[in-house]
């Protein structure tokens, strides 16, 4: 047996030692999530869609979960400064396990219930039933079908018809010590129902020495007029890698949003993906990667217009330090009949070293023929007239050059509708930046 077949054969080895696979419909949907793993394998650089990310230390894992959770320590020390204990639920899973001792979701706002996945698995006749692994497609990407065949613990949301839910909900996804050389494989699943709003927060973080790899997949589904939002943060570990997936669905006059931020890990890929399926749905995606070292970022977002009077947009921005590389790849595609499409797709990326490296690979597929779409990308500098005016007014170079960074991405920040989520990004955006403890307090 060849290397390639051999590493191919391992996650079917786990998956062969699976002892449940829950009830029967969720069973067919893993077992064939697995043999589409098996029929196309571990993405190559041959690969469009992967050409550019090298995951030699993605594929070092065993991609086996830890036989049980490893110690924490202060590793979660930053859901005090998203959202304190007390003023919102949060769960809370560890090496792929829910941690009951750190998580709280006993008192839910009315309208609320939020349930480990296991648990939810045994409602008869459930919602899930049509929903978990009909949106995240395995066809799209290996990890995803991975994360479907093997998926662990997680966690259900669901939001009652009606319900305007203020305050927000905190998903926490770490990796410890205990998960080096292995693989998680939480999966999310929210649902809001007809004229419903929700928002939740997934934070993503793990062991800085340690080299582990994180395979989260999360499915945001939004019913009739419903809105479900997403702010998702990632900050991972040094040598940790996450390969996740965020796929959404909008009916009829609905809106599915997803935030992405990532500051940290060895190599990060995050799929975005947003279906407006009904009438006068609305979809958007927005995200910020920060990067330096030799770390490597990648978003790939796919937005589907389905139906007539659809919106959706797409802004996305990077900063880009060291030798660290940075891909968006993005697509709006307007399918037949969805006439009326107002779709817009931005990609703007700040290189602020030489030996960095930014990849932008807007696109648009449109097959109707009353549509707006646009898509713009830019790769470039700070402005050195902007800098000159800034030290003219006695403004050092240094502080120029941070405030203008600053200002970049805090218009994306900006966007984001929990506050609490978007004061810690702009706070991980200030330790990033060279003396960026001179922002405190100016937000853009």
């Amino acid at each position: 047996m060849g290397a390639v077949e051999e590493l191919k054969s391992v996650p079917r080895a786990v998956f062969d030692g699976l002892h449940e696979l829950g009830p029967d419909w969720l069973a067919q949907r893993r077992r064939a999530a697995m043999a589409t793993f098996d029929a196309h394998g571990f993405p190559t650089r041959r690969w469009e869609a992967w050409k550019n990310i090298d995951l030699t230390p993605v594929l070092r894992s065993d991609f086996r979960p830890p036989q049980q959770p490893g110690e924490v320590g202060d590793g979660l020390a930053a859901l005090e400064r998203i959202l304190p204990h007390g003023e919102a639920p949060r769960v809370v899973l560890v090496d792929g396990y829910l941690d009951e001792g750190r998580s709280d979701y006993a008192q839910l706002p009315a309208g609320v219930r939020v349930r480990p996945l296991g648990e939810a698995l045994t409602e008869a006749g459930s919602w899930l039933e049509e929903h978990l692994g009909a949106h995240a497609d395995p066809e799209n990407s290996p990890f995803i079908a991975l994360n479907t065949a093997l998926m662990g613990d997680g966690v259900v949301i669901e939001v009652a018809r009606g319900q305007l839910v203020e305050t927000p909900i905190l998903i926490a996804h770490y990796s410890t010590a205990a998960n080096a050389g292995h693989a998680t494989y939480p999966r999310v699943i929210v649902r809001g129902e007809e004229a419903s709003a929700v928002r939740v927060v997934e934070y993503h973080a793990g062991d800085a020495d340690s080299a582990y790899l994180s395979c989260p997949v999360t499915e945001l589904i939004a019913d009739n007029g419903a809105q479900v939002d997403l702010v998702r943060i990632s900050e991972e570990g040094d040598r940790g890698c996450q390969i996740g997936a965020v796929s959404g669905r909008a009916a009829r006059d609905a809106r599915v949003a997803a935030h992405s931020f990532v500051w940290g890990g060895d190599k990060v890929r995050v799929d975005v993906e947003a279906s407006v399926v009904g009438e006068n749905a609305e979809g958007d995606l927005t995200g910020v990667h920060l990067s330096d070292g030799d770390r490597f970022v990648d978003h790939h977002t796919w937005v589907h217009h389905d139906a007539e009077n659809t919106r959706s947009r797409q802004v996305f921005k990077g900063v880009l330090e060291g030798r660290s590389e940075t891909v968006f790849d993005g697509l709006i595609k307007v399918h037949p009949g969805a006439q009326k499409t107002d779709a817009e797709q931005e990609n703007r990326n700040l290189v602020l070293s030489p030996r960095a490296l930014a990849h932008s690979n807007p696109r648009l597929e449109i097959f109707a023929d009353d549509v707006r779409c646009t898509h713009g990308s830019t790769v470039g500098e700070l402005d050195d007239q902007a800098i000159f005016y800034m030290q003219a007014r006695g403004i050092d170079p240094a502080a120029a050059r941070g405030l203008l960074t600053y200002a970049f991405v805090a218009e994306v920040i900006d966007t984001v509708r929990c506050a609490p989520a978007a004061a810690y990004e702009r706070a991980m955006l200030r330790r990033f930046l060279p003396g960026g403890e001179r922002l405190e307090g100016f937000e853009g």
